[in-house]
């Protein structure tokens, strides 16, 4: 195997470009390493079953561990999980940002994505490149973060190619995006039951942040 990977530096001159170059990449069934608004991910069409397992196979991750999805925004999410109107009304306090919401999933979400659970991450970021790429693609994208199962989230396009570079299979494409900073993967916040949220996991929201919202939600 060639030690060689394919990179593209983005830059403000390129974007439109590179953006037009990953979803041609996602539309043959590519998987693609990018930066994020929290550390650098691979995407990959979730309807395509070929591109989803690559991912599975990519970072050496259990098909039974569910993949996190990017949606472009609410209105695609409610196409994809059960979102009744009064969370509707409160999602846009959480999105788009670092918070991935667990619900339950319709049955437009493949079973392969959720490891056959009956819920689903979702999540809208707020980083400029990637909500074009979610824009101009037609279904949601894989969230996972761009590592092996189990090790540290990679927050640069080096440590993406460190990773892969010699195994397969890995990602077709790694956009540059530069460093990203020192922040945490993103918060999971569990929302199947809305009179019993739960914090999942504690990442770059603060759960003190995730309280008082939550707490002015149950004031709504």
């Amino acid at each position: 195997m060639s030690a060689l990977m394919d990179v593209v530096h983005l830059t403000g001159r390129n974007d439109v470009a590179v953006v037009n170059r990953v979803v041609s990449l996602l539309r043959r069934g590519g998987v693609v390493a990018v930066p994020t608004d929290t550390v650098y991910g691979l995407i990959a069409d979730i309807s395509r079953e070929s591109a989803v397992k690559k991912v599975f196979r990519i970072k050496a991750r259990s098909h039974a561990k569910a993949l996190p999805v990017f949606v472009r925004n609410i209105t695609e999410a409610r196409h994809y999980a059960y979102i009744d109107t009064n969370l509707v009304k409160f999602l846009p306090q959480l999105w788009p940002g670092s918070i991935t919401i667990v619900l339950r999933k319709k049955p437009t979400m493949p079973d392969l994505v959720t490891g056959g659970a009956s819920t689903v991450g979702l999540r809208v970021p707020n980083y400029t490149f990637l909500n074009r790429v979610l824009e101009a693609f037609p279904t949601p994208l894989t969230a996972t973060s761009a590592n092996l199962s189990g090790s540290e989230p990679a927050r640069s396009a080096t440590e993406v190619q460190n990773t892969f570079i010699r195994i397969a299979p890995r990602p077709d494409l790694i956009v540059d995006g530069g460093d990203l900073e020192s922040s945490p993967p993103s918060t999971v916040l569990d929302l199947t039951n809305p009179r019993m949220p739960k914090i999942l996991r504690v990442g770059a929201t603060t759960p003190a942040k995730l309280l008082e919202l939550l707490a002015h939600w149950e004031k709504t």
